[in-house]
């Protein structure tokens, strides 16, 4: 259909206009489910610490499944939709080396770009999440995805740091400076899935003031996220069937 112009004749849209519109017409508040399966699975392989060959390859897929599903969800907004594309371009850059960087600046660029990208869409999520014109349905799928989401934001800061300053972190086993990259995550997923959840087996110590600082603050934000956000839903299926 033809788009009217300001200057007086009608100009047709392209079909890249028309398959983003059609895109952003699919779009609606509270559509995590996509999110929620590219997330879980993406746990489920980091924790297996794939980094051999084409072992490693369902993991990359979905790393780009998840920044994907990210930008679904930011594609709500223009806003939040070009910073996260922002965000996901400069990380590509530096990942892809063509922005080359001093190792231990392309490991802090790499970490704050994926915890930014991270945060972004968990801001998005809670927010439909806490919106009242979300179904009970979408809210709870919201709710998983954002304690997921947590997980992973504190995985890469525990990493981050431990990069910034080895022997942040004591864990059983070898050394985390002698474990490969795909090790590493897996550790601290594990560390920050049973950081969030305040279980603590003791087998991974944060040792550093600032890891200890980072540690207690995820610790605090674990029960402050499910007393709220249950609380949250809770009251509002109660408020529906009354």
């Amino acid at each position: 259909m033809p788009i009217p112009s300001d200057d007086g004749p009608e100009i047709h849209p392209t079909r890249s206009h028309r398959a983003l519109r059609a895109v952003r017409s699919h779009v609606r508040p509270g559509s995590f489910p996509l999110l929620l399966a590219a997330t879980a699975l993406n746990y489920v392989l980091d924790g297996l610490a794939l980094d051999a060959g084409a072992a490693a390859t369902p993991a990359q897929v979905l790393h780009a499944g998840v920044v994907g599903a990210g930008i679904y969800v930011l594609s709500q907004s223009r806003v939040t939709l070009w910073l996260g594309l922002l965000m996901i371009g400069l990380l590509t850059l530096v990942e892809s080396h063509l922005w080359t960087l001093q190792p231990p600046l392309s490991r802090l660029v790499q970490d704050s770009l994926a915890s930014g990208f991270l945060l972004w869409v968990l801001v998005v999520v809670l927010r439909e999440v806490f919106r009242p014109s979300t179904t009970e349905r979408n809210a709870v799928i919201g709710a998983l995805c954002g304690f997921v989401l947590i997980v992973a934001i504190f995985m890469r800061v525990h990493g981050l740091l431990e990069a910034l300053s080895p022997g942040s972190y004591h864990a059983d086993g070898p050394p985390l400076s002698e474990r490969s990259d795909a090790a590493l995550v897996a550790t601290f997923q594990y560390f920050s899935t049973i950081t969030l959840t305040t279980v603590g087996f003791g087998d991974i110590v944060p040792v550093a003031p600032a890891a200890r600082l980072a540690t207690g603050l995820e610790a605090i934000v674990g029960q402050l996220y499910l007393a709220v956000v249950v609380a949250t839903l809770v009251s509002r299926v109660a408020a529906r069937r009354e």
